[in-house]
């Protein structure tokens, strides 16, 4: 069947409000989404359902005014026989009656697609000030009515900025709800420096991510974070990580993406990442091309990885100060780094790693291609680590199927301080962009994981050609 959208303007003097009076029933993957200018409603003794895979949306303030737009079933949404999802969609400020919501049984969610539930509500964010409400109740759901312009929050100066946006959950309450961006785009973000004598601070949009937390669909675009104090206030230390998205995430990310830059510095081994600080959690299908700068653990993607990273990349550059730990994907990794790469420049004082600058955990079916000078910090107890895929070691396994780009990156070894891969896993760029050069392992089929674009360089992935 065909997909149908309906919406109501609310023009020449109409209330914009759409109700449904009839029964609507359909087989197959055909959705139907239903937005009001205003309010959606569902009457009594009407029934809304589907036999197949198709999504059903119904949607509040279709042009995100906050008008209190509000979602009203009095009738039957019912998706038990249907392996589609339904969305309903109200404003903050307007009111949601659920009426009778059947679901299926049998329901999963779609791989990658982050959803927890196969009918959810969201209450919708359409402004910085919604967005910043979020913390009135960090267990809810979420999703952007639109792109938000967060230019309010531009630092004018190192330390002070006009909106002191307040990081979305902390270590005490983490956001455990679902927030997804819907694709949209929230531009111009930027944070002052939020202290607490106490505990950790996880600092970016999110604070901290809970382990039932689930973000996704989101771009958080030309950002400008910048923190300059010393880690300790009123001579009590606090442990501090920095992320666009998220300081410290337990749960999970898919689809999410950051550009601008993410800088921090005089805060120790602070962790610092493109995308997300420290990851305790999953991280898949998301990217960063944000600039990272720090004296800590810094990655093109995440400072530092406890958990799993999954068909992800970086591609912004990764400087560090003094002794800064940095790498093009991840500062240090004791997690899982699985299906990703890195092609951005990657800058350290006496040390650093093309994906990672230390791996104590597993790094598999990955790649790095970005410059990675080698310098040498003058001093009588150091000397250069640097390393194609890792600048040390630590322990970790790098998988047979991890390669380099020893011409770009300008490493002859994959690991700097200890032998890991042979040379022959370090490809010329020729190479690089072949896929028979790459394990069997590497999915380039039509359905496969990985693709070599025309004229490409290195491999990318596959769900990128999407996006």
């Amino acid at each position: 069947g065909t997909s149908v959208d309906v919406t109501t303007t609310g023009g020449n003097g109409a209330t914009g409000d759409l109700g449904v009076a009839s029964i609507l029933r359909w087989q197959g993957p055909a959705s139907l989404t239903l937005a009001a200018y205003r309010n959606v409603s569902v009457t009594s003794g009407t029934t809304i359902a589907n036999d197949g895979a198709g999504n059903l949306t119904l949607r509040a303030d279709a042009t995100g005014v906050d008008n209190g737009g509000s979602v009203s079933n009095l009738g039957t949404v019912d998706w038990s026989k249907s392996a589609g999802i339904v969305s309903l969609l109200y404003d903050m400020n307007g009111r949601y009656s659920p009426g009778t919501l059947l679901g299926n049984a049998s329901w999963t969610a779609p791989v990658y697609s982050g959803l927890v539930t196969q009918i959810t509500a969201y209450k919708l964010v359409n402004s910085l000030t919604d967005l910043q409400n979020i913390s009135l109740d960090l267990a809810g759901n979420y999703a952007l009515g639109k792109d938000i312009d967060a230019s309010a929050t531009i630092l004018t100066s190192t330390h002070s900025s006009g909106v002191d946006f307040i990081p979305l959950g902390s270590a005490a309450t983490p956001f455990t709800g679902q927030f997804d961006g819907m694709g949209h785009v929230i531009d111009q973000f930027s944070q002052n420096e939020i202290y607490s004598p106490s505990g950790t601070k996880a600092i970016g949009l999110f604070g901290e991510i809970g382990t039932a937390g689930v973000v996704r669909n989101v771009g958080i675009t030309n950002t400008a974070f910048y923190e300059g104090q010393d880690d300790i206030l009123d001579n009590v230390p606090i442990v501090i990580t920095f992320g666009i998205l998220a300081g410290r995430n337990r749960g999970l990310i898919t689809y999410a993406y950051t550009s601008g830059y993410r800088g921090a510095t005089h805060y120790g081994n602070a962790p610092i990442g493109g995308l997300v600080g420290t990851n305790d959690g999953l991280i898949e299908r998301s990217w960063s091309s944000a600039t990272v700068g720090d004296a800590g653990d810094a990655g093109g993607l995440v400072g530092a990885n406890l958990g799993r990273i999954v068909q992800s990349f970086a591609t912004g550059q990764v400087v560090t100060q003094t002794f800064g730990s940095p790498g093009g994907l991840v500062g240090v990794n004791s997690g899982t780094v699985s299906q990703s790469y890195a092609t951005g420049y990657v800058l350290g004082l006496s040390a650093a790693g093309g994906l990672a600058f230390a791996n104590s955990g597993l790094i598999e079916q990955s790649f790095a291609s970005g410059d990675v000078p080698t310098r040498s910090y003058q001093g009588p107890f150091f000397h250069p680590i640097f390393g194609g895929i890792v600048a040390y070691g630590a322990g970790g396994t790098l998988a047979s199927n991890v390669y380099w780009d020893k011409e770009t990156t300008t490493q002859t070894a994959s690991t700097g301080d200890v032998s890991q891969l042979p040379a022959s896993n370090g490809l010329t760029t020729a190479q690089m962009s072949n896929p028979s050069s790459f394990d069997v392992s590497w999915d380039f089929s039509p359905t496969g994981v990985w693709v070599m674009p025309a004229g490409a360089t290195h491999p990318i992935l596959r769900w990128q050609l999407a996006q």
